[in-house]
């Protein structure tokens, strides 16, 4: 075995890069792992007895490379990208004979003593021949993949498949799947087996991958062992993977309380409250947040005042006020008022929307548009015709996309209509009548603590809602909201307009939904419309 050739992944994904090409390596979704975090995946998994390892997706062999010099372990794996393979051998000066250059999703009829992976990260819609996959795993396995099935969660199924009796496995990847629709297959086939041991959520992922913006995390499955809960980990720095055998997971949890049609994210947070049951149900009890409008060329529709003048456009027929970004929108309540100060301030809040008879200059305008190419792109040329715009009424309430340190929660009483950075909420019949509760409820920190929970949390500390993650969050009941009267909706309402925060009466009317326990969190998110969700410790 040779000495490894890198001692930080940035140097070797950078040299590899500079003589490969970043278009290369992003096409074929290669991040490559950090040697402690391969020390310790390679070390788990060889600790099931078996001197034998293979890797899936065998990119710069750190997996190999990490392992000790002296041990005699049966190394063996499997790359489709030949240019990789050839970089590994001019780099080590070794042959490449242990690895089958193949798509290691087309190749089937093998078996595996032990199995460790840092599959390719790409989102399903740059999932290459997804077709045949997903024909050739129902025809092997008998399984059905979700449209939405990411490469890195169809590694993970079809390594299940192959890892042989006594056997360990060791996977690094996205931890989207542990929140998504796609995911349910995954975590139900991983319940069901009874070997999944852990699940390890990297909270240091900037020192791992530093050019992601997704929550990466281990899966460790023991096919030795039948166990009775899994353990789920929180791991803060690298070193902790050195000690991990004394690190304390967040939760175990039963295997009989998992559910895989639940979110499980919630069980890396440690948690001092649990929700009231009987004073909550699920928001989606009031209407619903959807996401906001996908132009597909934000540079062609999105418009300053003073451009759809010069254009010639009407500012009313062929144009709608929108807000475009959420830097855009500093205090909590935005009226007309706001936008008027944002459009007199020529910022870009016209949407170009055409819902009629064209204009003369619309259509000289839609045809400089076509010069450009822009109803060529992904959205615009699913269109018909390419320039017409989803039309959406107003929302009152707007809920931020993305956050750090807190989402952004908006009453909007304005005409402005929003684009896909916020959420807006249309009400049902109940839910207008319960409009400015739920805002208040969302602004507070008691609603706040309770929501947050089921957002998904990405790289850098980066947090996101999807709109059904927080159609299914808890919300006060509507028994609970009606007693709250009429004139202390008004002046907490007041207040938050002049001064952007709730009255401290109101923070203490939502706090009783949250009980204080000193128990370990036992249980998982149960599915939506049953509210018992007792979250950490």
């Amino acid at each position: 075995m040779t000495q490894r050739f890198f001692h930080k992944p940035s140097s070797a994904m950078r040299e590899y890069t500079q003589h490969i090409g970043a278009n290369h390596r992003q096409s074929l979704g290669q991040y490559f792992t950090h040697p402690d975090v391969a020390r310790f995946m390679t070390g788990w998994v060889l600790d099931s007895g078996k001197p034998s390892l293979f890797d899936p997706a065998f990119g710069l062999g750190v997996f190999r490379e990490v392992i000790p010099q002296d041990s005699r372990v049966a190394f063996s794996a499997c790359e489709v990208d030949s240019r990789i393979i050839e970089f590994w051998e001019r780099k080590t000066g070794e042959r490449s004979g242990f690895i089958t250059v193949e798509d290691y999703l087309h190749s089937w009829g093998r078996h595996h003593a032990n199995i460790v992976c840092n599959p390719p990260y790409m989102r399903f819609q740059k999932f290459l021949q997804r077709d045949s996959v997903f024909r050739e795993f129902q025809q092997h396995l008998g399984i059905r993949l979700p449209g939405s099935t990411n490469i890195a969660s169809a590694f993970l199924l079809k390594s299940l498949s192959e890892l042989r009796a006594q056997g360990r496995m060791a996977y690094i990847m996205p931890l989207e799947f542990l929140h998504t629709g796609y995911g349910s297959l995954v975590k139900k086939i991983l319940i069901e087996s009874g070997h999944l041991f852990a699940v390890l959520r990297l909270d240091c992922e900037k020192d791992i991958f530093p050019d992601t913006t997704t929550s990466v995390g281990i899966i460790l499955y023991d096919k030795a062992v039948r166990h009775s809960s899994v353990r789920f980990y929180a791991v803060q720095s690298i070193t902790q993977l050195e000690r991990f055998d004394d690190l304390e997971p967040v939760s175990d949890v039963p295997l009989a309380e998992l559910d895989a049609q639940s979110k499980w994210l919630p069980l890396f947070q440690k948690r001092e409250h649990t929700v009231d049951p009987t004073r909550t149900t699920t928001l989606d009890a009031f209407g619903r947040f959807s996401r906001g409008i996908a132009t597909g060329a934000n540079e062609f529709f999105v418009l300053r005042p003073s451009v759809a003048k010069a254009k010639g456009l009407n500012s009313t027929a062929e144009c709608v006020p929108c807000i475009t970004r959420s830097a855009q929108l500093r205090r909590p309540v935005f009226e007309t008022a706001d936008y008027d100060e944002l459009s007199h301030a020529d910022h870009p809040v016209l949407l170009f929307s055409i819902n009629g008879t064209l204009s003369k200059k619309a259509k000289q305008y839609i045809r400089f548009g076509e010069h450009r190419g822009l109803h060529d792109r992904f959205l615009t040329k699913h269109r018909t015709p390419w320039y017409k715009t989803e039309q959406r009424a107003p929302s009152p309430l707007w809920l931020g996309v993305f956050s750090r340190g807190g989402y952004k929660i908006i009453f909007n009483t304005s005409q402005a209509r929003h684009l896909t950075c916020f959420h807006g909420f249309q009400p049902n019949a109940r839910g207008r009548e319960y409009v400015e509760c739920l805002f208040l409820y969302l602004l507070s920190r008691t609603g706040r603590a309770i929501v947050s929970r089921s957002m998904r949390r990405y790289g850098d500390a980066l947090d996101k809602f999807e709109p059904n993650d927080v159609n299914g969050a808890l919300v006060p009941s509507p028994d609970f909201f009606a007693s709250l009267h009429a004139e202390k909706i008004a002046g907490a309402m007041k207040t938050v307009k002049e001064t952007g925060q709730l009255p401290q009466w109101a923070e203490d009317f939502f706090m009783p939904l949250q009980c204080r326990t000193g128990i370990v969190h036992r249980t998982a998110m149960k599915p939506k419309g049953i509210t018992n969700v007792a979250l950490g410790r």
